[in-house]
């Protein structure tokens, strides 16, 4: 079994013992990870990050400090994961409720010969698959859905996965859960347990989101909703492809030298958070 890491505030004692009632419930060992608390951040520590204008257009909202602080908290994780060269791990929300079968289902997933990077264990609903890849057991597969998938309550994740993410995520322009599942961008294998084997508790989210203003003219067509997905490539060429090849929300060069795959390897030095 992986390691185990549960990210959650401080301040959230009650979820805290809750996850730890139910892990230890099922003898996992597991790790809490200290979540980045949006209610105390300062500008001063991501607003040389910041691309406010991204989500405004898609969404037009700007992005709440609850938000900014679930992103912040598994950015940190996958940095630690780098740091300390773990392999693979879990990474589980302190409002996650772990499925009858759950470490089977990892060790399953494990065992394929699959060459995956992320793997969702929660997504929100069951979303038209595009493609079943294995079955883990009699009930569940693992499978690539046709669309972004987003969730960040349970997944499972290669180091190659945290160091390309890495990259790919500085930029904080819209929540981490719709970010880091653009595979069709970032040429991660991005792939999903279905059925869930981590649910959502129901208990009320600690992030709160902000109420959707008046959208920008450059995302009023469409109903804010920009072509992101052009003409799919080969996989391989998606790995591989040149970091010019990268193009911002406007189908700009980007300004940056590029944004690495899992494939590509990139330097594990430490970045600034």
């Amino acid at each position: 079994m992986p390691p185990i890491f549960v990210v959650s505030l401080v301040r959230e004692a009650e979820r805290r013992a809750r996850m730890r009632e139910e892990l230890k419930a099922r003898r996992l060992d597991f790790e809490f990870f200290d979540a980045v608390d949006g209610a105390g951040l300062t500008g001063d520590r991501y607003r040389h990050r910041m691309q406010e204008q991204w989500w405004r257009i898609i969404r037009g909202r700007r992005l709440s400090s609850g938000e900014i602080g679930c992103f912040l908290s598994h950015y940190a994780l996958w940095q630690h994961l780098v740091d300390t060269g773990t392999p693979y791990a879990v990474v589980l929300e302190d409002d996650a409720a772990l499925e009858d079968g759950f470490p089977a289902i990892i060790d399953a997933v494990l065992r394929t010969d699959l060459d995956w990077d992320v793997v969702l264990l929660s997504p929100r609903k069951r979303y038209r698959v595009h493609r079943e890849l294995a079955m883990l057991d009699g009930q569940r597969s693992l499978v690539r859905y046709r669309r972004r998938v987003g969730g960040c309550v349970g997944y499972l994740i290669r180091l190659e996965a945290a160091k390309a993410l890495l990259h790919y995520c500085w930029r904080i322009r819209a929540p981490i859960d719709w970010l880091y599942a653009e595979w069709w961008r970032n040429g991660l294998a991005f792939y999903a347990v279905d059925p869930a084997i981590v649910t959502h508790t129901g208990v009320r989210s600690t992030i709160r989101t902000l109420p959707k203003g008046r959208r920008t003219a450059a995302g009023a067509h469409g109903g804010g909703q920009l072509p992101l997905r052009g003409p799919a490539l080969p996989a391989q060429r998606r790995l591989e492809r040149r970091p010019s090849d990268c193009m911002d929300l406007f189908g700009h060069r980007t300004e940056r030298s590029g944004v690495p795959t899992a494939r590509s390897r990139p330097s594990t030095a430490r970045r600034e958070i």
